[in-house]
């Protein structure tokens, strides 16, 4: 009678549960995390946050797997069975900053992050010293990802006494190659991923920045007068002239127009604009778009370029950049970063992702001038054919207007993916035109656009310029594209060499700001 009694209890408590969606969690504690390792890795601390606000309260684990590769998980109390891994940005090296994605807490996402596998010895410029070790190389070009996943995984489920139900990836930058890679190469621990502004064809971009080091004779004071007449030519292609760039697959920027410009500088302007094509046409980077020029990413060209060359593809910190040669150099840049390390997704590899059922989505700002929108252009139309019928629709691609490379510029800088994601592949409600916004510091909307599917455009037809109601989604006129870079003339490589041994400024590469990303949730 007692054993009936008792039953009937644990009955009618689960009923409870079930009626109020709460979900009764068997595992350990947060603090008996420690006592064992998850997934191979050390634990090396666990810390019990209280709730704060909306934010509720969650276990912080940080774990050490191998000799480097550092681990943030993150375990609200209101799980939703819903696990997301958020991806890094440059050459890693730290654990990105989790603090903005507390918001993601709230809606019961595990999160979790790590440092790319290796701990930067720099943390004020790109910092690619740990290629001189091709383990961490090896761990850095995708093998943390694997490793981040089985170790968060397993906390999951001892902290929860089950696995996640669904699994995401969301990144920027790095952060979206690692997307195409968590797609590619762990398809079984992803449902659904989004990637932004990523560098999937990181040889050809390593060619581009090589390519575009000269860029730095630019003066800085005539960076502004380029971008001023850049939108002054493209800027009314979208039917309104607000500072917004939209249609610029239209758009046709002539550089010698810009009054102070020498014949150098034009040059060196319309080779970013070019495809950086071997003498047969093979492209092997595509052009950056007609984004305004940002001090910080010209002279990222340097840092980015020269640091895959000297310490992942020669090994060799005395490598001299302005020794490149595109057609000596290239061969070497591929059998390395995809030879020796696979650093790129393999197409048929994310077309099986695809055709599994899984979602990808892929963002890139038309005005990032770091790494090229026509490049993920390019490298997606080659994933739409391999993954044919029944792997397309489960493939969406948005090109953003006025907006930069992992953060905003002078259009829209807000538009929830996640969300859209997560109704995706828990719903199957499948994304179209999407609803951005432009925010300001202080959270007021200033204005709202359609976030139209590629190739349409956002284009201005009448009503008030601030709604998106007065906007439709439009096909741009199919136009040439310009191959062929230009011969540049007159560069003084002692002066370019004396001012990049001088290149100290800080970099910042991706964006940890949420109140100007579109990976934001609030």
């Amino acid at each position: 009678m007692k054993i009936q009694h008792r039953s009937l209890v644990v009955i009618t408590i689960t009923f409870v549960f079930m009626l109020y969606g709460i979900t009764a969690y068997v595992g350990v504690s947060c603090s008996d995390l420690m006592l064992q390792p998850y997934g191979g890795a050390t634990i090396t601390s666990t810390t019990m946050v209280p709730a704060d606000g909306a934010t509720p309260a969650y276990c912080k684990v940080t774990a050490t797997a191998g000799s480097q590769n550092d681990i943030e998980v993150r375990l609200p109390d209101n799980w939703q069975k819903r696990y997301l891994h958020i991806g890094g940005g440059g050459f890693d090296g730290v654990i990105p900053n989790l603090n903005p994605a507390n918001t993601l807490l709230q809606q019961g996402y595990a999160i979790a992050a790590s440092n790319g596998g290796h701990r930067a010895t720099r943390t004020d410029v790109p910092d690619a010293t740990f290629g001189l070790d091709p383990t961490l190389t090896q761990d850095y070009a995708y093998v943390a990802i694997g490793t981040t996943v089985r170790v968060a995984k397993a906390l999951i489920a001892a902290y929860y006494g089950e696995r996640p139900k669904y699994s995401y990836w969301i990144g920027c930058s790095n952060g979206g190659r690692g997307g195409y890679n968590a797609a590619a190469k762990y398809a079984y621990e992803y449902d659904g991923i989004i990637a932004g502004c990523p560098s999937r064809n990181i040889s050809g971009a390593i060619a581009g920045w090589m390519q575009n080091i000269s860029a730095y004779m630019i003066e800085p004071s005539k960076l502004d007068p380029i971008n001023a007449a850049m939108v002054a030519a493209c800027d009314k292609l979208d039917g309104l002239e607000d500072g917004v760039i939209s249609n610029s697959d239209e758009c046709s920027f002539d550089p010698a127009t810009v009054s102070g410009l020498d014949e150098t500088e034009v040059a060196l302007v319309n080779n970013i604009h070019s495809d950086v094509t071997l003498p047969d046409g093979t492209i092997l980077y595509s052009r950056v778009g007609y984004g305004p020029f940002l001090f910080k990413w010209i002279i990222s060209y340097y840092y980015l370029g020269l640091g895959h060359m000297q310490y992942i593809v020669y090994r060799n910190p005395a490598y001299d950049p302005l020794s490149w040669n595109l057609i000596n150099a290239y061969p070497a840049v591929e059998g390395v970063i995809e030879g020796v390390y696979d650093f790129g997704a393999d197409t048929e590899a994310l077309a099986s992702y695809l055709k599994s059922g899984k979602k990808l989505i892929v963002w890139h700002g038309a005005d990032d001038t770091l790494l090229s929108h026509y490049d993920t252009i390019r490298t997606i139309e080659e994933l739409d054919n391999a993954a044919g019928c029944d792997g397309r629709k489960n493939l969406r691609l948005y090109i953003i207007p006025g907006y930069g490379h992992c953060e905003g510029a002078t259009g829209v800088n807000r538009c929830d993916l996640l969300p859209v994601i997560t109704e995706w592949v828990e719903k199957g409600k499948a994304p179209h035109t999407l609803l951005a916004s432009k925010v300001d510091a202080a959270g007021n909307v200033l204005f709202t656009r359609p976030q139209c599917e590629y190739p349409r455009y956002p284009h201005y037809v009448f009503g008030d310029p601030n709604k998106a109601s007065s906007f439709i989604c439009k096909t741009p006129k199919a136009q040439p594209r310009k191959r062929s870079a230009t011969q540049v003339p007159g560069i003084d490589t002692a002066e370019l060499n004396r001012r990049l041994k001088k290149a100290t400024d800080p970099i910042l590469y991706g964006c940890d700001k949420c109140s100007d990303s579109l990976l934001c949730t609030e």
